[in-house]
């Protein structure tokens, strides 16, 4: 087994080629809203069950969060959960790779991602709560899967930390127009001031970040509609 999960990560991960000697924890709380601390409690008691039945001549890869580097999220339960499974893994693995993901896009029915929400409110007619000024960076689960093959099949370091995210976040006001434009139809939408949660990107670590090479896809014009239109319409 290289590829522990069942979901939608999971998944698209299996379709494309692995090393052997790599394993891929990619499973756990798919919805970043949750506050139920018994969920977490079990995804840290599977997390380390797991981690033990693997060959320690095994290079464990966990997929973590982006949001790990919101310094503002650190108490949220389910940022502080991926920054505590993180510890796990450094404290008690000799050989590690830890990935930390945007929100990615793709076809899914997880109704708790941003794009499916916004879609569940123009198909239902439902108003779109805005947090103010919020931005998220998004990324196509194909260029995910290019970007890590490509990394898989020339990493050989040991201890590592990458992220992986979209030079460019997305105003969520201006994906809300994207998705408008694209069905011609008006969105109710109700504007709330709350904290967001939008990351520093010019504040990421650069030895965490790769080579703008691997990032070839996300340089064409108008990604964001490109990649709306491509799973939505």
């Amino acid at each position: 087994m290289k590829i522990y999960g069942s979901g939608f990560l999971a998944k698209n991960l299996k379709k494309i080629n692995i090393p052997n000697n790599f394993f891929i924890y990619a499973a756990g709380v798919s919805n970043s809203n949750l506050r139920d601390n018994k969920e977490f409690i079990r995804e840290i008691i599977l997390f380390r069950k797991i981690l033990k039945k693997i060959h320690p001549k095994k290079k464990f890869v966990y997929i973590s969060s982006l949001s790990v580097e919101n310094i503002s999220l650190k108490n949220d339960p389910y940022v502080k959960n991926k920054i505590k499974i993180e510890s796990i893994l450094k404290k008690e693995c000799k050989d590690y790779l830890i990935i930390r993901l945007p929100q990615i896009v793709g076809k899914n029915k997880n109704v708790n991602t941003l794009t499916n929400s916004i879609y569940d409110c123009f198909l239902n007619d439902k108003t779109f709560k805005l947090w103010k000024n919020s931005k998220r960076n998004l990324i196509d689960i194909d260029d995910i899967n290019y970007i890590l093959e490509k990394y898989f099949k020339n990493f050989e370091e040991n201890k590592k930390i990458i992220n992986i995210f979209n030079y460019k976040s997305v105003d969520v006001l201006r994906l809300l127009k994207v998705f408008s434009n694209l069905f011609d139809k008006k969105i109710n939408i109700k504007i709330i001031k709350k904290n967001n949660r939008n990351i520093n990107l010019s504040k990421i670590q650069k030895d965490t970040l790769l080579p703008k090479f691997y990032y070839k896809n996300l340089k064409k014009r108008n990604y964001i509609l490109n990649m709306i239109t491509k799973y939505y319409l």
